[in-house]
């Protein structure tokens, strides 16, 4: 069973003004990808998302993938034999999508429109843009090591290396909020007319 924490590893802004629609695609995007990091687990998807039917793809915001990981029994090997090449490939797509249109699309746009609406030089990116810089550094050796052939070596490594996969994904949502709510914040200050 997955443990319930207070660590989100979905935004906090659930819905955004029109201007921001594509975020909304980024948070869908993020509960994709972690749809298919909960697969490798074997947690059943319906379990984490909210509603009696599993069709809506809104994720619980209070579960933690460091503690997914974690609630495999050390002993359950069976568990991950059964993790097969072909969902780690497939986890594996996804991770490099996502992190890919992060840095390449949507990450330049989030601060170019802080610079924008500010007028100067977005503080909260240079905070935060080394953090999502790390964790890209951890999930892209994740990937190089499993995105091809899973063999015994490999599946001896696996279960610590999801759930360093899972504490680099939250690390990097945490992240990629900060900079939405920056983006919300300048722009709600902006939008405020001064009194004099």
């Amino acid at each position: 069973m997955v443990q319930k924490v207070s660590k989100s590893f979905n935004t906090t802004i659930q819905q955004v003004d029109e201007r921001y629609a594509w975020i909304n695609d980024m948070i869908r995007s993020r509960q994709e990808l972690v749809l298919k990091y909960m697969q490798l687990l074997h947690i059943d998807p319906k379990s984490i998302i909210e509603g009696s039917n599993g069709d809506d793809l809104k994720l619980h915001s209070s579960i933690s993938l460091t503690a997914a990981a974690a609630s495999l029994p050390e002993d359950d090997e069976q568990a991950l034999k059964q993790t097969t090449a072909a969902q780690l490939s497939d986890f594996c797509d996804h991770l490099i999508d996502y992190i890919s249109h992060g840095h390449f699309d949507l990450y330049p746009k989030i601060v170019e429109l802080i610079e924008n609406a500010s007028g100067r030089s977005a503080s909260i990116a240079h905070r935060v843009m080394p953090k999502i810089e790390a964790t890209t550094e951890c999930l892209m050796r994740f990937n190089d090591r499993y995105a091809e052939n899973l063999d015994e070596a490999k599946l001896k490594t696996l279960r610590q290396d999801l759930a360093t996969v899972g504490e680099c994904l939250e690390q990097r949502f945490r992240s990629e909020d900060r900079l939405i709510v920056g983006l919300r914040l300048v722009h709600s200050i902006v939008a405020t007319p001064r009194h004099a």
